[in-house]
């Protein structure tokens, strides 16, 4: 992958994640306390981003650094990969704490069995 297509990657990437979440330049930089000036020049492909300033991106866009240096393409199936492992995840612990719930409850009535 080249630099000009990481660059292009992470345009996209950005665009596509802070629309997503309704948020405009201005409000994603404020945000992430970066400039407006920043935003517009990294989504405009004409300045590079920092480590850091990747990061904050990232966390006001509920994503990681990865995600948004990826493809489009690529970047979409990760994220809806992760969204259905969280909601995997999430039902696991719900099950869990409602079989814990009802081994309790039939601790205390056993003569509801």
């Amino acid at each position: 992958m080249t630099p000009v297509e990481l660059r292009q990657n992470l345009s996209a990437n950005i665009k596509m994640y802070r629309k997503k979440l309704s948020l405009t330049q201005e409000k994603l930089a404020e945000k992430s306390e970066l400039s407006s000036q920043t935003i517009n020049d990294i989504e405009g492909c004409r300045t590079w981003v920092s480590d850091k300033s990747l990061v904050k991106i990232s966390e006001v866009l509920c994503t990681t650094p990865s995600a948004l240096l990826l493809s489009k393409d690529f970047s979409e199936t990760t994220a809806s990969s992760l969204a259905e492992s969280n909601l995997y995840r999430l039902k696991s612990q719900i099950d869990s704490v409602f079989d814990e719930w009802l081994a309790k409850q039939q601790e205390a009535s056993p003569a509801l069995h």
